[in-house]
This record gives C-alpha cells, sequence and structure tokens, in this order.
C-alpha cells in the first residue's frame, strides 16, 4: 500500500471500529445494517477531514495549523475565511438628523444690578485711597503766616496720583485675574469675552478700566453715558465693554 494512503486506510479501519463498538454498546442485538450506516459515516467525515487537510501537491494529510508539508516541504493553503460583511457609505453630503436643541440667550446684566456692584467698588476704592494719600494730604496745604496766603503744595498731585492707582490697579487686578471685583462678587456676577465666554486676560481688564473714564461721563452723574450705553445694547455692553469686547453675565 503506498505510503500516502495509509492514513486513508487507518483512517477507515479506526472509523469501522468505532462505529461498531458504538453499536455494540448501544444494542447488542442491533443489525449489520445499523453497523455499516454508522461505519460509513463515519469514513465520510475522515475523508472530509483529509481533504481538507492535505498536501496539494503530495497529497500527504497535515495536522491542524501546520503551514509546510512534511513530506514534500511545500506551503499548505490557509483556510477559507468567511467573506467581509459589506458596509454601506452614506451618501455625498449627508448629514445625520441632529436633536433640536433650544437657543437660550446668555444672562446679561443690566444696569440696576451693576449699579450696586459699582457703588460697592467705589467705597471700597475710596477707603484704600484716602488710607494711602494721607501723608501726602497732610501737606498739601501751606499757610504763609507773614503773608497770610494759602497755598497748594506739589504733594498733592502726589496724592491724586495715588489714589487714580489705586482705582485703575483695583479694576485691572481683580477683573483680569478672578473676572470679577469685590462689588462683582456680592452681586455674583463678572466679566468675560464675548465671543467664547471665556474669562478676560489683564490686557482687556486694562481697556475695561481706562475706558470707565468716559463712562463716568457726565461727573455730575457718574457712569450716565456708560448707563445710556448699556441701555441701548442688546448685550448690555457700556463703552469698555464694546471696545474690549466683553459682556457681563450671571457668576
Amino acid at each position: 500500500m503506498p505510503l500516502k494512503l495509509r492514513p486513508l486506510a487507518a483512517s477507515i479501519e479506526t472509523g469501522y471500529r468505532f462505529a461498531a463498538n458504538e453499536a455494540t454498546q448501544s444494542d447488542s442485538a442491533a443489525p449489520q445494517e445499523k453497523i455499516k450506516r454508522v461505519a460509513f459515516l463515519r469514513l465520510k467525515k475522515e475523508v472530509k477531514y483529509l481533504n481538507e487537510n492535505q498536501c496539494a501537491q503530495c497529497a500527504t494529510p497535515a495536522p491542524p495549523g501546520a503551514k509546510y508539508c512534511e513530506s514534500c516541504g511545500a506551503p499548505l493553503a490557509a483556510p477559507a475565511s468567511q467573506p467581509a460583511r459589506a458596509t454601506l457609505a452614506p451618501a455625498p453630503g449627508y448629514q445625520a438628523p441632529r436633536s433640536y436643541v433650544p437657543h437660550i440667550a446668555p444672562p446679561y446684566q443690566g444696569v440696576a444690578i451693576r449699579f450696586v456692584a459699582i457703588l460697592i467698588d467705589t467705597i471700597i476704592v475710596a477707603i484704600i485711597g484716602g488710607i494711602l494719600s494721607v501723608p501726602f494730604n497732610a501737606l498739601t496745604v501751606v499757610t504763609n503766616s507773614a503773608s497770610g496766603t494759602v497755598t497748594l503744595s506739589p504733594a498733592s498731585a502726589v496724592g491724586g496720583l495715588v489714589s487714580l492707582a489705586v482705582f485703575v490697579l483695583y479694576f485691572t487686578l481683580l477683573e483680569g485675574h478672578y473676572g470679577q471685583t469685590v462689588g462683582k462678587m456680592a452681586v455674583r456676577i463678572k466679566v468675560v469675552r464675548e465671543t467664547d465666554g471665556a474669562p478676560i486676560d489683564y490686557s482687556e481688564a486694562a481697556v475695561r478700566t481706562i475706558l470707565r473714564f468716559l463712562d463716568l461721563i457726565p461727573y455730575i452723574i457718574p457712569y450716565l453715558l456708560g448707563a445710556i450705553l448699556i441701555w441701548s445694547s442688546e448685550e448690555k455692553q457700556r463703552l469698555g465693554d464694546r471696545v474690549a469686547h466683553t459682556v457681563v453675565i450671571k457668576a
């Protein structure tokens, strides 16, 4: 018997014996036809297994998972894989439907609540500026005892510059770092960028602070110009807000 047919013959003999044992154990009085039928089914499975796992050149059976034939060294064919499922690509220009999100306008803050905040800040700035300028204010008035004239010394200007510096630094540093002054913290409002709602930086806070001197016009009624600009703006912006592109919203 040729070498390459020995595994097939051995498989046939094994299948026949296995079928005979199964038939004998299940029913000792089973007819011979039942034994033949079980042996045929066993043989069919073995032949199918050998056909699927044999070398295409020399027909030598190969163990499962082998990549090369043990007899001739030829590469074995890889087992057929299942075809990939076809996926349907969306048509060009197609956009998935989006859930409807109602537009909610940002809660821009108006004149009333901002007036309360600036009133608190003004009191704080006046107290700090007054304390720091006391040494200079004490030397502002000079009286000439001989002539009886009263003059103002250069120290008065220094005291005014100290108060001005306190005003500028108070609003610039607090709004640039926190987006809030003490007055804004008290009423729970803050300054953010108009474009994306991000916190403002020191440069934007400085622009808002410097333009406060224009928003204060007329100085007899402070912030009247700023109030008019806030009333006429949909985003409730005074002049400093419009130039710096900032808005005041609820904190």
